[in-house]
Formats: C-alpha cells, structure tokens, sequence
C-alpha cells in the first residue's frame, strides 16, 4: 500500500490528472447533463484513488534485504557458522540449544538484544528503564550461551527495532537468524510482525524458537 504524494514529480501528475478529470467532467456536463459531469467525476476519482493506493512504491524500502547484501565488516569467522540471534527474551531452554546445536559446529552467536518498549516510552523516548533491561537480558542470554558452550558476542539494539536489526544484518552478515520471543500472547508490538518480515526478506534461515517460564 502506498503512502500520500511524496515527491514533486508525483504532486505534478497529481495536478495535471486532476485538471485533465475536472475538464473532461465539465465538457461532459455542458454537453449533455451537469449530473453526468458529476458522475464522471466521482467515478475517476474514485477509480484512481483505487489504482494509486493498490500500485507498488517505488520509494518502498526493503532494509533488511539491503543489509544482507551488503560488505559485512565484523561477519563471521572463516569456518565458523555465524548466526544472529534476536533476543527478544533471555535465551534459555533445551528446546533453543538444541536448535543452535543442530545448526552444526563450530558456531558463533552474535546477541542482539532489542529495547523493547511501549508506545508511549517510545514516543518521547523516555526508555531508561526498558535499556537497563535490555543490557540485562543481554547479560543473561551470554551468560547461557557460555556455560551452553556456545562462542558468543552480543549489544543491546537500537530502540528502533527496524533499524536494531538492520545494523545487526549489515554489520555481521548471518549464515541463519534466529527469533527468540516470548510466547505470542505476551508478544511486544515492536517484535509483533518482526518473524514474517525476516522470513520475506532474507535468503538465510530464519528460525523461532518460544522461550517460556512455565
């Protein structure tokens, strides 16, 4: 879906099309009945409103397939697997070692851990407490690689976290991702859509795994 006017050459178009409708609605008008004028009028703009909306955005980015593609200056070790995990909760569980130990050796975990806040800390971004616990969980999730016997480095993201993980791909240029997260329901607004993202735009492997305390 497409975004209101935002470049001159679009506003140009804009203007010279609905000239071109205003026009053509009066001529019609005078012609035969200002009803049909009228008809005519509210059918095109209707129709191109439709058309406008529905057609692709040229200017639409796509950050996460631009940062894979891209020289990555810290990427992984020459013979090691390099996955980023995304920690949107404290690694933990058999169930995620497990997944990483499938994943084949040697390997190397590179811990995002994103500040995950609500809207309204995030709109004036008053996120001091949501980034003392990001840099916790981040604590907490290398401390259960180390004694799990992974190789493991970590930072806590931006409080963007469209743009957290975007320097994270650009930065280390992963061979898999994995999406920790808490259970759906309990799911943050910033992660929630975050999964299918990745999936559509990335080439590697993407797996989730759902770390819960019950």
């Amino acid at each position: 879906m497409r975004l209101p006017i935002r470049s001159e050459p679009e506003a140009l178009r804009f203007v010279f099309a609905g000239t071109a409708v205003i026009g053509v609605s009066l001529l019609l008008g005078w012609l035969t009945a200002p009803l049909v004028g009228v008809a005519f009028f509210v059918m095109a703009f209707i129709l191109g409103a439709i058309a406008y909306v529905s057609a692709p955005n040229p200017d639409h980015r796509t950050p996460f397939v631009d940062a894979e593609n891209e020289p990555h200056p810290h990427g992984g070790v020459p013979g090691k697997r390099h996955v980023v995990v995304i920690a949107n909760r404290a690694l933990s569980g058999d169930e995620l070692r497990q997944r990483l130990t499938e994943m084949g050796e040697p390997l190397e975990l590179d811990v995002l851990a994103p500040v995950l806040t609500s809207h309204l800390h995030y709109a004036v971004s008053d996120i001091d407490s949501e980034l003392a616990e990001a840099r916790k969980r981040l604590d907490q999730s290398l401390a259960w690689a180390d004694q799990s016997g992974f190789v493991a480095r970590g930072e806590v993201g931006d409080p963007n976290p469209t743009t957290a993980i975007e320097d994270e791909l650009r930065d280390f240029g992963p061979d898999a991702v994995v999406v920790v997260t808490h259970p759906r329901e309990l799911e943050t607004w910033q992660a929630a859509g975050e999964l299918d993202r990745l999936r559509r735009e990335l080439r590697v492997p993407i797996e989730h795994v759902i770390v819960d305390d019950n």
